[in-house]
């Protein structure tokens, strides 16, 4: 039954990409953009305005279970904590999201991606993280509204790719994230696979507990990476195999790989090959998003590296730090 639901919610959104005059691979907002610190409402804006398909986000719970809009479980690598609660670190000097509440958040500024406890700024061609810009965590219900306000302000469908981080961290505290997640979206009356959410994570437990359990009917990603990195408890060798995608495909509409996962690169960034993951994906029915594309960090040729994606690994769509550079790149080819 379920196999059947998703085969046809693929036709759906296939026909709807094409009603909307879609016919490249769909281009997905990484954290919003690399234009302005990642994930505030400011770089969701900037990829909803350079006609991204969907923007991708990030979530983590705080202590009094409100869902904020952050890449890491801890807040030191983007905002000023360490200034604002200089006496709240664990033992190993880190600030973590879920020992504040929302309240207190609130207090923080945001500015772009250091290495914590240094002023290294990881991405240096991006937005300065000296700038006195006051920015600010966002929560999902603002993210949500900003979605559905813009929708409605310019005509037109934006999307959202909802990642849960580390459901299995969370669950230490005696929450499901997951459930969270799927309340607060059916609050909003978004619940059905045509609405504009997609729900992504690493621990591929958690979707099959949002589609079995939680009767979720809205479009769900396993993300795949390698078993050391620790990502979750979840057999990544096994979801990537043959058996592993006939199960995934009972539940999920699309597999997220990191991008090596589908081409094997040279130590120069060159490319050997390309591996058999996309055609077993595709067997299935189930699309492939790969990330993560960065234009300001790539090496090699960027519109090379995409256009082989493109054509040659024929993906589905391109999880990218710079959705506009991407979408030029893909129509250019058209």
């Amino acid at each position: 039954m379920f196999c059947y639901m998703l085969n046809i919610h693929l036709i759906l959104i296939f026909i709807v990409n094409i009603c909307q005059g879609i016919e490249r691979p769909l281009v997905i907002g990484h954290r919003g953009s690399a234009y302005l610190p990642e994930l505030t409402l400011e770089s969701q804006s900037i990829a909803h305005a350079y006609q991204a398909d969907m923007v991708e986000i990030d979530v983590c719970l705080t202590r009094d279970n409100q869902l904020i809009v952050i890449h890491d479980l801890y807040l030191n690598a983007v905002s000023n904590v360490k200034d604002i609660y200089p006496n709240r670190s664990r033992s190993d000097g880190y600030h973590y999201v879920i020992d504040f509440d929302l309240n207190e958040l609130r207090n923080l500024t945001i500015h772009e991606r250091i290495i914590p406890f240094t002023n290294t700024q990881v991405y240096p061609a991006r937005f300065p993280s000296s700038s006195s810009i006051p920015f600010h965590l966002a929560t999902l219900n603002e993210t949500i509204e900003l979605l559905l306000g813009l929708s409605h302000s310019t005509n037109q469908q934006y999307q959202l790719l909802i990642e849960i981080k580390n459901p299995e961290y969370h669950s230490q505290y005696n929450t499901s994230i997951s459930s969270i997640l799927i309340s607060t979206l059916q609050a909003y009356n978004l619940t059905e696979s045509h609405h504009p959410i997609v729900i992504q994570t690493f621990h591929i437990e958690d979707l099959l507990y949002i589609r079995e359990n939680l009767n979720s009917r809205l479009r769900l990603i396993a993300l795949l990476t390698w078993n050391h990195l620790n990502e979750s408890s979840s057999n990544f060798d096994f979801y990537r195999s043959e058996e592993g995608l006939q199960k995934l495909k009972t539940f999920v509409q699309a597999i997220a790989p990191n991008m090596e996962l589908l081409v094997n690169f040279a130590a120069d960034g060159s490319i050997i090959n390309v591996t058999n993951l996309t055609v077993l994906a595709h067997k299935y029915n189930l699309a492939v998003y790969p990330w993560t594309f960065r234009h300001d960090t790539y090496k090699g040729n960027f519109e090379q590296l995409i256009n082989f994606f493109h054509r040659t690994v024929q993906v589905d769509g391109f999880i990218t730090s710079q959705p506009d550079i991407v979408i030029e790149l893909l129509e250019k080819k058209i």
